[in-house]
């Protein structure tokens, strides 16, 4: 029996495959106090663009999930900041969460 090739995801880090993007996004996380070191950010190349995923928590279990187009990649529009916002809100109450969690043990 033959294995057949397996097809990889390359994920990479956001950082380094799109620094701009990366840059507004640590802007908008910034704004709400949170630390780039409390996100996860990486993507895959699709085709036409990338599927942007950020992760947060005290483990990083919880994940949101954007497509993002090689444009905006590049120049993010309002759509990116938006998205941006929302999920760094979700992001600052699961990091309120998780502290109050911690200090009650």
């Amino acid at each position: 029996m033959k294995m057949g090739k397996k097809d990889v995801i390359e994920e990479k880090l956001l950082r380094f495959v799109a620094p701009n993007l990366y840059e507004k996004m640590v802007e908008v996380f910034a704004a709400q106090n949170i630390h780039s070191y409390d996100i996860y950010a990486t993507v895959v190349k699709q085709e036409d663009g990338y599927e942007l995923s950020l992760r947060f928590s005290q483990s990083f279990s919880q994940s949101v999930t954007t497509f993002i187009s090689f444009d905006q990649a590049k120049n993010p529009d309002d759509e990116t900041l938006v998205f941006f916002k929302e999920t760094a809100e979700k992001c600052k109450n699961q990091l309120i969460s998780d502290y109050y969690k911690m200090i009650k043990l």
